[in-house]
């Protein structure tokens, strides 16, 4: 009787459960149906007008559309509790609760500070919805995100259709290419206008990139067309900074940099040049000479004795030992590594700005000191940069900038005076021609100045950078001067006519002197500038 008891209770049990299970299961499934619906919607201006190609998008996800053409939009799988985000280039962005809603209508307001802004044209400036020419602009907090030596370096990756290329030398600018080159044989460099003011050549890499406010780049004939012939490579309006109204606040802003010699070109080893050598024996007379890859003893007596320099035929009987080649044997001299080096860079600038309504000045200090990643390059520039707005009555307003450089730079390697106008431009190039099988010092400790011996026409690098130098200083001025009267001011019938008069000097004072010492390699067969 009493089993029977329990087995009853056991089986209510079961079926209690099985009733909770289903119940369980039900509620979840709901719940699951619920999380997620279908939202779909219009997307409006202010004036009533259909945004086409709007994004629409669940906030925090991936999962989003765009706008039809009437601005309606049908968005799946949207969290009951989800937020939607709607955004349009000059709209303000847009954030809607769903909340259950499935039908929701989104008015988007203009953003006018991305439309309000300005940007600098041949002309003047205009406000950056207006401009209907193709152009890109950089300002200041783009140009700042990391350290670099100059505007060129600046703009790199920064705008589209600009192709800049770099040079390794120190204070030495590469070149730069607005949608390509535009002829075979002319010039295809831009125009550099600063502050308003063309600059007769060059001369962009002695501005301190810490006093640009922006950089406008021209790229169509609409946008240069004020320029004429001159802008015909694009135009690039570089506008430096200027006091602003307010108490007199100063800023530091400096960086060190290391820079490195990354992708060296690949040489072939002492062993393997040998191999080479014997090769090129062997193709000349099959006959009389073995393979390259069945090396003989007397052979290479000849072949390496007949260059003349005994240091490196040493060198290459290394690999001899009873009679059998073992190329690793033979020192392999890294001439590219030797006049290498890892170079830094280091900057820095204070700079104040202040004012009031009615005058605003500005100042900067700036030095730079640039050491190449081949020794004997160096690059130093001090610059200074001072600039003054005065609003002399309610109708006349006038002011003036001056952005100044000293700069010094060592060059590095010549081979001014040579005898012969071909050879390497720069230690490295002259490092890369020596063959690696050649050592630098003799047995006593002595620079051979023949490496290899003077068959193989090259000459040693060892501290050529002390001996053979290319010094360059360049001090340069830009100054920028306006007057501007505003006719709307003395007239009222007259507001919005203006006239702007400026005038804008542009001095340089270039100085170069190059120094051979008598002990330099480079002054083998070449006319003796030094005793």
């Amino acid at each position: 009787m009493k089993d029977r008891k329990n087995s009853s209770l056991l089986r209510r049990l079961e079926k209690f459960q099985r009733l909770f299970f289903v119940a369980l299961l039900s509620v979840l499934a709901v719940g699951a149906f619920a999380q997620s619906k279908t939202v779909s919607g219009t997307v409006l201006d202010k004036t009533g007008e259909s945004v086409i190609g709007a994004s629409v998008v669940v906030k925090g996800t991936t999962n989003g559309t765009i706008t039809d053409f009437d601005g309606k939009f049908t968005l799946q799988n949207v969290p009951d509790n989800g937020t939607i985000q709607v955004s349009f280039v000059g709209y303000k962005t847009v954030d809607i609760q769903v909340k259950g809603q499935s039908t929701v209508k989104i008015i988007l307001e203009e953003d006018t500070e991305t439309l309000d802004e300005v940007v600098v044209v041949g002309y003047g400036v205009q406000k950056k919805s207006d401009v209907t020419g193709a152009m890109a602009r950089v300002g200041s907090e783009e140009l700042n995100t990391r350290p670099v030596n100059n505007a060129f370096e600046a703009l790199q990756g920064k705008a589209a259709g600009v192709d800049i290329t770099s040079s390794e030398r120190p204070g030495t600018v590469g070149s730069i290419r607005i949608r390509g080159n535009r002829s075979i044989s002319a010039s295809s460099d831009p125009l550099y206008v600063v502050d308003g003011v063309p600059l007769s050549a060059g001369g962009i890499e002695t501005i301190n990139p810490r006093d640009i406010e922006s950089i406008d780049i021209l790229k169509d004939a609409s946008s240069t067309a004020i320029y004429g012939s001159r802008g015909a490579n694009g135009v690039i309006l570089i506008t430096t900074k200027r006091g602003k109204a307010g108490r007199l606040a100063l800023n530091y802003s400096g960086s060190v940099t290391l820079e490195t010699l990354k992708d060296k070109s690949p040489a072939m080893s002492a062993s393997d040049y040998i191999t080479w050598r014997r090769w090129a024996y062997y193709n000349s007379d099959p006959v009389n000479n073995p393979r390259g890859d069945q090396p003989n003893y007397d052979k290479d007596q000849i072949y390496f004795a007949a260059s003349g320099d005994p240091a490196a035929l040493a060198n290459v009987n290394k690999g001899w030992n009873n009679g059998t080649w073992d190329g690793s044997r033979v020192t392999d001299t890294d001439w590219a590594d030797i006049v290498t080096q890892t170079g830094i860079t280091h900057e820095h600038t204070i700079s104040g700005s202040g004012g009031n309504e009615t005058a605003q000045a500005f100042f900067s200090i700036g030095y730079l000191n640039n050491q190449g990643t081949q020794k004997g390059q160096e690059y130093e520039r001090y610059n200074f940069s001072m600039s003054v707005d005065l609003q002399v009555k309610p109708w006349f307003k006038m002011g003036g900038s001056i952005n100044g450089s000293w700069a010094v730079q060592d060059y590095g390697y010549s081979r001014t005076g040579q005898s012969s106008g071909s050879g390497p431009v720069d230690i490295y190039s002259a490092a890369k021609a020596i063959p690696r099988f050649g050592v630098p010092y003799d047995e006593e400790g002595n620079i051979i100045t023949n490496p290899c011996g003077s068959t193989t026409n090259v000459y040693t690098v060892i501290d050529e950078w002390n001996k053979s130098t290319d010094n360059r200083q360049t001090f340069r001025a830009l100054g920028s001067f306006y007057g501007q009267f505003d006719f709307g001011k003395i007239w009222a019938p007259l507001e919005g006519l203006s006239y702007k008069i400026s005038f804008g000097p542009d001095f340089r004072h270039y100085r170069q002197g190059i120094f051979i010492s008598k002990d330099s390699a480079v002054k083998m067969g070449s006319k003796n500038y030094a005793k």
